[in-house]
């Protein structure tokens, strides 16, 4: 009985684990007009390359804080890099005077209401904080 229990324990234990690592997606300003985008789209968006959305809109994407988990795991999956490699490539963008990196924000509460404020907003956030102030646009697959 005792193993059974254990057992029992170990799965459901097993299982909470996959939704702590939730599902990250793209968001972007309800208004913008904008109701999908490619992952290409995504990455040129947050690497700077592209400046606008396809309907002329600025973006203006927004960024966590180094210390945020969900920073990590969102660059990883998107484009396969961790940290280092992306603050070293703000780093010579900045330094080179090319651009400045996305503002960063503490919490992915601060992304949404960031992104709602903001016409051009687009950021990244667990699929669970997504409400109606926001449109989901990518969802990150693993």
């Amino acid at each position: 009985m005792r193993r059974l229990f254990f057992r029992i324990a170990l799965i459901v234990l097993t299982g909470l684990a996959g939704v702590a690592h939730a599902e990250l997606v793209v968001v972007v300003n309800a208004r913008s007009g904008v109701a999908a985008m490619t992952r290409n789209e995504v990455i040129n968006v947050f690497f700077g390359r592209n400046r606008q959305f396809f309907n002329g809109i600025e973006a203006m994407p927004v960024d966590l804080d180094d210390a945020h988990p969900k920073r990590a795991q969102f660059y990883k999956m998107l484009v396969g890099k961790d940290l280092s490699e992306i603050n070293a490539y703000w780093s010579r963008q900045v330094f080179t005077g090319r651009m400045q990196a996305p503002p960063r924000l503490a919490s992915t509460e601060e992304v949404v209401k960031w992104v709602a404020a903001n016409p051009g907003g687009i950021g990244f956030v667990e699929l669970s904080r997504a409400d109606a102030r926001v449109r989901v646009v990518y969802e990150l697959k693993r």
